[in-house]
């Protein structure tokens, strides 16, 4: 109830936010993957998929996810639409390999726009993804978006170096974090659940 309120508190002056995905619990999480910002702007709030007794509903928001997406107009050229996009079928594999360690799929900014140049001023602010930082304390941090690593270098004076894991004290939590390439492209089925293995491997027995 408390973490309800305090993110509806962050949320208050987000139109249409995107603060994470889970499956459950999200202060159950050891893993965080960490990109920019949601590609897909969803029209049914967020609050829709959450109850007090079991957390975020996974599966009932990827079924509204892919009805949504689905009913998107074609964008100029194009003749059809994968069912979800790149992102969100490796970040699933990633999910996949990692259980029964829980992920939560969070941005450094909750609007959620069809490409990363489209933010806003207004729209680029990280009090959210620092509130869930803060207050889950994941053990491991996936940063998969050069503007994140970005980010990340200069939140805490840390210096990040893509496809190493390294240990680091952020906001008060002590994580390993490990950056590679978007991925949204260049990435194959094995290669991606390769990474959740990495990623779980991280997690202190």
């Amino acid at each position: 109830s408390n973490f309800k309120k305090h993110l509806q508190e962050k949320l208050k002056n987000h139109n249409k936010p995107r603060p994470f995905i889970c499956e459950g619990n999200p202060l159950d999480c050891k893993i965080f993957i960490v990109g920019i910002n949601a590609a897909t702007e969803m029209q049914q709030d967020f609050w829709e998929f959450w109850s007090e007794e079991d957390g975020f509903n996974k599966n009932k928001w990827l079924g509204s996810y892919k009805a949504e997406r689905a009913a998107q107009p074609l964008k100029k050229g194009k003749t059809r639409r994968n069912t979800v996009s790149n992102t969100r079928k490796r970040i699933d594999w990633i999910v996949e390999a990692t259980k029964p360690v829980k992920i939560l799929e969070t941005n450094l900014f909750v609007k959620a726009t069809p490409t990363a140049k489209e933010l806003k001023a207004g729209d680029r602010r990280s009090e959210v993804f620092e509130y869930l930082l803060e207050t889950i304390k994941p053990e491991v941090i996936f940063l998969h978006e050069n503007q994140t690593i970005k980010y990340f270098e200069k939140l805490d004076g840390v210096k990040i170096v893509k496809n190493e894991t390294k240990s680091f004290e952020i906001l008060g939590t002590k994580t390993k974090v490990l950056a590679k390439n978007h991925l949204s492209r260049g990435w194959s089925e094995a290669n991606t659940k390769e990474l959740g293995k990495d990623l779980k491997a991280g997690i202190r027995n």
